[in-house]
């Protein structure tokens, strides 16, 4: 009696014009978000220098910027992945069969069955809660950073407008001691 060989089992790949198309899309995607980062990051530095004189609804803009930093932006790629993962592992878990049935791959990936496709449909899942916690996390620290903040903060009054000069002279300088100084060659 001769047993029986079982071929494993490969998800359907994409086509080559299929994995071309997405490729480009990927890529231009890419393209946008880092364009939108090398435009924003800039500003971000103008407004991160002024922000705990500035206020938002009453709310100081260095702690707006804190917890969008430390709470925002972690929950924000949380939701994200969510939207990404959530239908796969959800039917992943339903059929325990991972990748469910008539998802396409780029390269050749074995369905894997039972435990083993469960465990991987929960790994996003995983995941997601990491982020959550460390953004919980980030809440605790952006409070005592803006309290910080607000406590050593030196702005100007609502009638007086900062400059560049005024902002020069809000920073301590060193002492005016000749042992201070660094000696000259």
């Amino acid at each position: 009696m001769v047993a029986a060989t079982m071929e494993p089992e490969f998800a359907p790949q994409y086509s080559p014009q299929e994995r071309r198309r997405l490729q480009i899309l990927y890529g231009v995607l890419s393209i946008l978000m880092f364009g939108a980062l090398y435009w924003a990051v800039p500003r971000f530095r103008l407004l991160a220098i002024d922000a705990p004189c500035v206020t938002l609804f009453g709310i100081p803009g260095s702690t707006l910027l804190l917890y969008g930093a430390l709470v925002g932006a972690p929950l924000v790629g949380a939701v994200l992945m969510v939207a990404m993962t959530a239908r796969s592992s959800i039917y992943s878990i339903a059929t325990r069969r991972y990748p469910p049935p008539g998802q396409k791959v780029f390269g050749r990936v074995k369905v894997k069955r039972g435990r083993q496709a469960v465990a991987l449909a929960l790994m996003p899942a995983m995941l997601v809660t990491l982020i959550c916690l460390l953004s919980a996390q980030g809440m605790a620290v952006a409070t005592r950073m803006s309290r910080e903040v607000r406590q050593s903060a030196v702005c100007a009054n609502d009638s007086e407008r900062i400059t560049p000069e005024a902002k020069s002279e809000r920073r301590p300088t060193a002492p005016s001691d000749p042992e201070h100084q660094r000696p000259t060659r």
